[in-house]
């Protein structure tokens, strides 16, 4: 005699049959960067010529005994512009607490990872200063209280203060980035990966942008360890690189900014001028090392009936069992446990 089967351990068997090859080593998590456990360490060097006019400050009604300009070392009056050519040079340490996030996808069997939608902000959520110079060049011209020569030809440093960098973000501009995973004796991966990102710069000095919001393509070079935790996965890796590119700007002129200027003969004093002018291009280079420390959860599986982050016959179980019925395996949310749900559960079968 032979024994029919039906209902829901048919469906299952008949379903099951079918479900060759449809199995998904790879686990995936979403990952966030501790921020107070992060740090980064990068040495930047932002150079952006320019060029314009110099004028003193002199004003008849509001600044009569500001400085005048006035080109060559003889005659002349007035207050007259001196062309010059210039360059805004920042240069120092950038040292912050990054905040990013990213999905990890692990495949212990086949030993690889692939890293996808890696956004990192490099300032962590601040905004930082370099020192900033103005490298200047100008045509000989004298100036009037105080009274003082400026030979030209000269290439003299200046300088101006602090820039501020308001952005300084990384984006990873592919859709994945496959790393390998190798076992680490005593427990544990260690694993390799090279992200294509684009970095997002923002910077300005003396009122104006010397970079704004400009795109850099940059590779990320990054190696580190995870380890399973009965929340996810813990992670620390490295990134070390160094990198240089050059933009042309469309939109950094600026007008009537002060200078102070060291006077050149005599020395001592200082000729307050005002600079005006415009920023043709933005050359950055950067030298980059950062420790990445976080965690990753696994997100919620349709199927994973009981919580262990796989779907597997144990989930099986508990849907059949309440074949028919509401909640516990109740997967599209229709109010009743299903065929429709038996087929996402085994869609996500692990």
């Amino acid at each position: 005699m032979k024994i029919r089967k039906s209902g829901p351990a048919a469906a299952f068997v008949t379903t099951a049959s079918l479900f060759v090859g449809a199995v998904a080593h790879a686990q995936s998590f979403d990952c966030s960067v501790d921020s107070k456990g992060s740090n980064v360490s990068q040495t930047t060097t932002i150079t952006a010529p320019f060029s314009g006019t110099l004028i003193g400050d002199f004003d008849a009604v509001n600044n009569p005994t500001g400085t005048q300009t006035r080109p060559g070392l003889f005659g002349g009056s007035g207050n007259n512009p001196i062309p010059y050519t210039a360059s805004f040079v920042l240069d120092g340490e950038l040292v912050s607490n990054p905040l990013g996030s990213f999905t990890m996808d692990v495949d212990l069997e086949g030993l690889q990872v692939s890293i996808s939608g890696l956004s990192v902000d490099l300032l962590g959520a601040s905004i930082a200063t370099l020192p900033a110079t103005v490298n200047i060049n100008y045509q000989t011209f004298r100036t009037f209280s105080p009274n003082s020569l400026f030979p030209g030809g000269v290439t003299i440093p200046v300088p101006i203060g602090d820039a501020t960098i308001s952005e300084l973000q990384a984006f990873q501009n592919t859709k994945s980035a496959p790393g390998v995973l190798t076992v680490v004796k005593g427990g544990g991966y260690a694993f390799t990966a090279a992200v294509p990102v684009d970095l997002l710069l923002s910077a300005e000095v003396l009122g104006a942008p010397v970079a704004e919001k400009s795109i850099i393509p940059g590779l990320l070079p990054i190696s580190g360890t995870l380890e399973f935790t009965p929340a996810g996965i813990s992670f620390t890796f490295s990134i070390s690189g160094s990198d240089s590119q050059s933009q042309p700007i469309t939109d950094g002129a600026f007008t009537n900014q002060p200078l102070a200027l060291p006077t050149v003969i005599p020395t001592g004093g200082t000729a307050n001028l005002l600079i005006s002018g415009a920023v043709t291009e933005v050359s950055t280079a950067t030298d980059l090392t950062a420790t990445i420390v976080g965690t990753g959860t696994a997100p919620a599986v349709p199927g994973d009936l009981d919580g262990d982050s796989i779907v597997n016959g144990n989930d099986a179980a508990l849907l059949l069992n309440n074949w028919g019925g509401t909640g516990v395996g109740d997967i599209d949310g229709d109010g009743s446990v299903g065929g429709a749900d038996l087929a996402i559960l085994l869609s996500n079968w692990t």
